[in-house]
Order: C-alpha cells, then structure tokens, then sequence
C-alpha cells in the first residue's frame, strides 16, 4: 500500500536525526581538536567583546566602572548566596559544576587596604634596603636572590606572565570561564569571564622567586588573597594556581601568617592571624631573618660610624650547625602551625620547637609547601659524616640558581671526579654536572596543577644526595 508524502518526509527525518545521532556516539574521541575549540571560543568571546555584549554593557563602561571602585553587576542568569560561616560569597548557574568563590559581595569590587595602627610594635625588622648603606656589595647582590624576592610588589617588572592577546589568556574545561590578564593605569588586574558576567581583582603582591612560577595575591580590606590565576616559568603560561579546581573561579583563599613567614620579613598580625596592618608589611625575605631585626644594629651604628663591632647582631657562621640548620629550617621543613599565630617571633640560634608545631616527617612530600628539604639533606652521607650545612652549598647572599657546574664545584672540595662510578662512560666535563644524577629533579603527585587539558607536574629537586640508579640511567641517555 503506498506511504503517503507526510509518512515519507516523517520517515526520512527521523533516518536522518538517527544517522547523526549514531555518528555522534560512535565518532572517535581523537577527532575531537581541544585547541581548535579553544580558539573559536576566543574568536567568538572577542566578537562579543567588540559588540558590547558582556552583561549589555561595553569594555570602556566596565573600565569606568572599575574606576569608581565599582563591579558590573550581577546577571539574572547567576544565583549568588553568602556561604556559611564564612565571609564569602558563592556565584553559579543552574545545572551546572562551575563556581566562583569571592570575599567580596558580587558587584561590588574588592576594597583597599586600610591605613591602620599597628596593634603590636614592631620588633626592630626594617628590610634589606635598611643594610644597604654599609653593605652595598652584599646588598646589590642579594636582591637578585630567591629569598628577597620571594614576594614583591606586582608591578610590571615584577610579574613575569604577559599581558599581551593571546598570552594573556587563562582557557578553562568550561568554555564559558576563562581568565585575562589586564593592564589598567599602571595597574594590573585578573579579569573573569564567567558566563555573561565579568568581574576583576587586582593583583597587588608577587610571591615566588619563579623558579617554578609566580602567584600572586590581592589585598581586601585589611585582609589577603590569593588569585586563582599563577603563571608557569617552564611552559611560560598562565595556569590555575596549585590546588585549585580547573573551570571554578576562586579569589576565597585567605593568607594567613604562616604563609608569610616564609615570604615575608615581617607583617603586623591584628587580633588573629588573617588580619593585618597593612602598611607594616615588609616583603621579601630579608637579611634580618638570618641575622635578626636590625633595628639596634642599625641605630647604633649609624651613632657609632667607626666602630667594627657587629652589635646587636648575629652572624650565623658563629652558630653551631645544629642552630645554622635551624635558621633556615624555619620554611625549608615544610608547612607548619604556628605556636603563636601572630608569628615573626624566631630568632636566629632559637630552637624551632619553641616557635613551630613540629610534625612527623614529611621528606616523601616533595612539594613546594611540603618538601622538607632539611630532613632530606640530613639522611645524605654527606650530612652525617661531615660537618656541613645548607651554607656549604648555598650561598644566601648571591642567586646561583641553575649554575650546576657551580654547585658541583662545592662538591668537589670534598670528593674526586675519579670515585664518581660514572666517570668512565660520562667523561671530559663531568665535573660540571654532579646535582642531576645525585640531586634529581622529578615531578612528584605532591605537586600538580589543574588545567584544561590535563595536570602539570612540574619536577622539583630533592636535597637527599645519593647514588641514584634511575637518575644516573636518564642523564647518561642524555651524553
């Protein structure tokens, strides 16, 4: 019986509805171009850009609004509520995973740090640039080092990651967030695009030498932040900082004092340790926290220019090792509470168990906050049957960062190029590379980082000298 012209075109919709349906489902997953996706979206993200279409209003008028210490105010299309017992807000969309996490009530703009009274007095800490009039040798060189500048003011020379489209951009999972890093009057800003919202958050502190990379945090009233967006040295690219979830927008992570005690030289801490006297911060890790606050030091010698007496001062080679090691154990033992959370109160020749909650070990957890570098040198052979410490090797007061063949100098005051088992098969030049077979570099689940297309291991070093097969094996895969 024949099928009416209606049958037939009903028919045929429904073969070709069930051809794309099937070929969706049995498409190979490979064919799927991650990049060519990302680009697009950045394509079409800048064609709204330019139509004035985010959240109905144009880039200027969001620029002006940011200049008025104003936000762009939250879309119909977003729920927001204040989270519990906290003082951050929360801001997603209906039936979807993706969330932004921020102190500051949405359309509104984080505030500036207060100027305040100090709660407590300072302890006598001024900051490298207070030694530089008697030290400038010392002085000029030590700037460069990991410890000054282990936090900064983010100005433009300061903050490593570029500004310029499209490296500047921050894709994540969820097409729909992503992050910019802008400049505005001199100052620099992360900028969230989070569906048809955007909002911005100042970046006003670098931390981290960028060894491995640089975060960065911002001031919200008289509290700190970290940003969600970090920048990677190795691969030269933004990336969600460590810990954070890939496709979230998290600005919520408070800094505490104990943080700062490892990258900082002083702060005020007011009436707990999230809040602080702004203006009593001094960044960086200065000469003060090897040789104590410099205050007296400095007073009495400028009332006393030919005296050559080191008052009020330590110097740490007149220490005993135990007591050198436990300088710099203060942050290269890994994270630990604080017995006083107001912190800043270990002096150089203390011992860390009057300041710190000493945990058990952690010299597995090679990780940027949890490698516990001073009990990984101290199971080396070169630590129990010597006399050295951390200064046999490093020189805190110059950056020889990378400088293998210097570090592997310091290691042959000590040991013969012919006692090296590989010396044969290495040959002319080993001498200049003793730190990757015995001090390895290697990336460790203890440290990754989210992104779009997959965690970042990047590979820190371990400070447990020893004869390491596997290590030895890569590097002479590499002569």
């Amino acid at each position: 019986m024949p099928k009416s012209p209606a049958v037939l075109l009903a028919f045929a919709i429904l073969m070709l509805v069930g051809g794309y349906l099937w070929y969706g489902l049995t498409k190979p997953n490979d064919d799927v171009d991650l990049n060519a996706l990302v680009k697009r979206q950045s394509q079409r993200e800048s064609l709204r850009e330019i139509e004035g279409l985010i959240g109905g209003l144009s880039i200027n008028q969001i620029d002006e609004l940011a200049r008025q210490g104003r936000g762009q105010s939250l879309p119909s299309t977003l729920i927001s509520r204040p989270m519990p017992d906290t003082n951050t807000w929360f801001v997603g969309r209906e039936r979807h995973d993706v969330g932004v996490e921020i102190p500051f009530k949405p359309g509104h703009v984080p505030t500036s740090p207060p100027d305040l009274d100090p709660i407590h007095q300072n302890p006598g800490f001024l900051g490298a640039q207070a030694c530089r009039e008697c030290h400038e040798s010392i002085y000029q060189s030590f700037i460069q080092t990991a410890h000054h500048r282990t936090s900064r003011k983010a100005t433009p020379d300061n903050i490593a990651g570029s500004f310029e489209t499209p490296d500047n951009e921050l894709f994540t999972r969820d097409p729909e967030v992503w992050f910019e890093m802008i400049r505005r009057d001199q100052k620099s800003f992360q900028r969230v695009r989070f569906f048809d919202w955007m909002f911005e958050v100042p970046i006003d502190i670098t931390v981290g030498s960028n060894l491995l990379g640089e975060s960065y945090l911002y001031w919200h009233g008289d509290k700190l932040y970290q940003l969600h967006a970090s920048y990677l040295t190795e691969s030269d690219v933004w990336a969600n900082s460590p810990g954070y979830v890939d496709g979230d927008a998290v600005f919520s992570r408070g800094i505490h004092t104990a943080c700062l005690e490892c990258h900082a030289t002083y702060i005020d801490a007011r009436q707990d340790d999230e809040h602080f006297t702004p203006g009593s911060l001094i960044l960086g890790v200065s000469c003060e926290r090897c040789h104590g606050p410099g205050k007296d030091h400095v007073d009495f010698h400028k009332a006393n220019p030919t005296s050559d007496q080191g008052y009020q001062i330590t110097v740490p080679s007149n220490l005993t090792r135990d007591q050198q090691m436990q300088v710099c154990g203060q942050c290269h033992t890994g994270v630990k509470p604080l017995l006083d959370p107001l912190g800043f109160k270990f002096r150089p020749g203390d011992r860390l168990e009057d300041h710190y909650e000493l945990t058990a070990s952690s010299s597995g957890a090679n990780g940027v906050h949890t490698s516990n570098q001073m009990e990984r040198l101290s199971q080396s052979r070169c630590f129990t049957e010597t006399s050295m410490a951390c200064v046999d090797c490093h020189n805190p007061h110059q950056n020889d960062r990378g400088r293998l063949d210097v570090f592997s100098k310091r290691c042959l005051e000590c040991h013969e190029v012919s006692h090296c088992g590989a010396a044969d098969r290495v040959g002319e030049g080993i001498e200049g590379n003793c730190i990757d077979c015995h001090m390895p570099r290697r990336a460790t689940e203890n440290m990754s980082i989210e992104t779009a297309s997959g965690d970042v291991f990047p590979p820190l070093r371990d400070h447990y000298i020893r004869v390491d097969d596997e290590a030895t094996s890569e590097f002479l895969k590499t002569r």
